[in-house]
């Protein structure tokens, strides 16, 4: 895997008095990565960007977030300091397991393929619908879309950079 920073969400508010605070998380976070001990936070100030690590102490879900309590932050002001800053990991530096499922910046940049070897191109974004992901694909023939489902998707190896596809007519012009 290439070394990428990994957004994994950026904090929106705090949360009562006592330090906690409010994540609003990407589409590429999963919940074992609040475990590592290898995040970092990035603010950005007038005077330019001030990145530091971050330590976790504990986390709860609530609802489509996360309420978060971080090291050194112990009350409503501290976390207000913090309001905006968003949180990464490294994609070399992960410590801590990845989900099931292949996430969004494991996807993109995969070579897609049919069945018979036919390469299409490659996955240049991951899009999101209420029912299933969409990866968009830019080849030779142009871009299109591919419902992230099991009747199109036949295999994905993250580790080869490879989709397999079973493409219908009309998926991808002629």
């Amino acid at each position: 895997m290439e070394k990428e920073e990994i957004f994994l969400g950026h904090f929106a508010r705090p949360f009562g008095i006592k330090g906690e605070l409010k994540l609003i998380p990407t589409h590429d976070f999963w919940e074992g990565v609040l475990q590592s001990k290898k995040l970092f936070l990035r603010l950005l100030h007038g005077t330019g960007v001030d990145a530091r690590p971050l330590e976790v102490v504990r986390f709860r879900r609530q609802k489509s977030h996360y309420i978060l309590k971080v090291a050194d932050v112990s009350d409503r002001t501290d976390a207000e300091a913090l309001v905006g800053g968003e949180i990464f990991i490294d994609s070399e530096e992960l410590d801590v397991g990845l989900p099931d499922r292949p996430l969004p910046f494991q996807i993109v940049g995969n070579t897609v393929m049919g069945e018979d070897g036919t390469r299409f191109g490659e996955v240049t974004s991951v899009m999101f619908t209420p029912v299933h992901d969409v990866y968009e694909v830019a080849g030779e023939k142009g871009t299109f879309l591919v419902p992230a489902v099991p009747e199109f998707v036949i295999s994905t190896d993250v580790k080869k950079g490879e989709i397999v596809i079973r493409p219908i007519p009309g998926l991808i012009e002629d």
